[in-house]
């Protein structure tokens, strides 16, 4: 258990192994870069303090639903490699707005998303999960 971690910046990181941040409660920033391939079980268990996290828009990262389990507090998905320019230089107008509708609401619904308890296992892993590959499927 990590009491006074607060910030994570791993850019280069493939793996997040399970359990690695276990209530790390003082936790409030995590970012990773485009690198990161998968975060297994557990990972951000009980980081109560988490408020935002950076991720690469990938799908199967998010390989359970308890990597993100009694996070209450994530409220704030930012995705790495700049997506929102990236969608700036497409053609199609109407596609373009709707594109960065999708890849904005994951930051209204993950606030509500329940964070689960030590019975329940919560929602936010799966709204995150299902989020990218909503992002994807309109991207592809």
């Amino acid at each position: 258990h990590c009491k006074s971690l607060t910030s994570i910046n791993l850019p280069s990181a493939k793996i997040i192994g399970g359990t690695v941040f276990k209530y790390c409660t003082a936790l409030t920033d995590v970012k990773f870069g485009n690198k990161l391939e998968r975060i297994e079980r557990c990972a951000f268990i009980g980081c109560r303090s988490l408020r935002r996290i950076t991720l690469p828009l990938k799908d199967n990262m998010i390989t359970r639903d308890d990597i993100f389990e009694g996070c209450g507090n994530l409220e704030h998905l930012d995705l790495v490699g700049g997506i929102h320019e990236t969608v700036a230089a497409l053609q199609l107008e109407e596609w373009k707005n709707d594109l960065n509708e999708e890849i904005d609401s994951i930051n209204q619904i993950l606030p509500n998303a329940p964070a689960g308890t030590d019975s329940y296992m919560g929602e936010k892993a799966m709204v995150i999960r299902t989020w990218i590959r909503s992002v994807l499927r309109k991207i592809i």
